[in-house]
This record gives C-alpha cells, sequence and structure tokens, in this order.
C-alpha cells in the first residue's frame, strides 16, 4: 500500500494552506455559483416592478413612474 505524503507537504505542493482547503472544500462542495442574483440597478419596486431609482419622491413619498403606451 503506497503511503500518503505527510501534510505539511502536501499543503506545500497545493500551494500554500489557502489553496490546499480550497482544493478540498470544492471536491465536497462543488463549484461555487456565480450569477446576475441582484440587480445592478438596485432593488425593483413591489409595486410597478420599475427600479426606484425612477420613481419621483414628492413630500418624502415615492410615487411610481407613469407607465408608457405601449
Amino acid at each position: 500500500m503506497a503511503q500518503k505524503k505527510p501534510l505539511s507537504e502536501r499543503i506545500r505542493e497545493a500551494g500554500g494552506l489557502y489553496q490546499y482547503v480550497n482544493s478540498r472544500l470544492i471536491r465536497y462542495a462543488g463549484p461555487p455559483t456565480v450569477g446576475p442574483y441582484a440587480p445592478v440597478d438596485g432593488p425593483p419596486c413591489s409595486r410597478c416592478g420599475h427600479v426606484k431609482r425612477e420613481h419621483v419622491e414628492v413630500d418624502g413619498v415615492l410615487h411610481c413612474p407613469e407607465s408608457q403606451p405601449a
């Protein structure tokens, strides 16, 4: 039976402790999920779906933009 290398040698070969732990973690958890989960322009309005920066503030109250005719 082949004998394992010492832990310190395996860590050194991996490129450091971070790389060693990261490679082991990916084996069990899988690759990280990446994607556009948060809108770039900010959260949409819950009433009209437009970005909140498109709204008009009057006396401290946000008003939805007028819907454009199709």
